[in-house]
């Protein structure tokens, strides 16, 4: 008996290989178009409510605001932002149980109601030494003056930062002035 064997040539393990290779590629790109497509999800629409809990908000609004918006719209938005954050510190004080929430509700509120206070003093006080218009904004760490001046001479420095530091408390190095332009 004589065995029949096949022979095998280039020919055949070539076109099997291609094959397989073939084969590969689309197990491959159907797994990678798989994970793509559950991958994919939908960010939900925020509501915008979010709470906050320091001048945080005052001092990145002062960061973010143009410069060719005029003082009274900056004082405007940023008297915006505050009511707001006042009007969820008195929902906090009328609505919650603990004692310690309630007081520390009550003191961040005082503790903004100060800082606007002192803010409109020091605004006005400056107007009223003839030095030019500013936007005041006091947070815990520092005092920001932007002045209505393209130049600030030493002179008006040195007025504004006397004034500041008498209304405040603060010292020199936690008070920034600086132009608007």
């Amino acid at each position: 008996m004589e065995s029949k064997r096949k022979k095998f040539t280039y020919k055949d393990i070539l076109f099997k290989s291609k094959r397989l290779t073939a084969a590969a590629l689309v197990v491959v790109f159907g797994a990678g178009l798989l994970l793509t497509q559950t991958g994919k999800t939908e960010i939900p629409v925020h509501d915008g409510d979010v709470l906050v809990d320091s001048l945080a908000v005052a001092e990145e609004k002062e960061k973010d605001m143009a410069a060719d918006g005029s003082f009274d719209e900056r004082r405007a938005a940023l008297e915006l932002e505050r009511n707001k954050l006042i009007a969820a510190l008195d929902s906090t004080i009328s609505d919650s149980k603990s004692k310690d929430e309630q007081a520390n509700a009550m003191k961040e509120k005082e503790r903004i109601l100060s800082a606007m206070e002192n803010e409109l003093a020091i605004e006005s006080l400056i107007q009223s030494k003839n030095l030019p218009a500013s936007f005041v904004l006091i947070t815990e760490s520092s005092v920001n003056v932007t002045v209505d001046k393209q130049e600030l001479d030493t002179n008006t420095v040195a007025k504004i930062c006397d004034i500041v530091m008498r209304e405040t408390g603060r010292t020199a190095d936690k008070i920034i002035i600086q132009s608007m332009y």
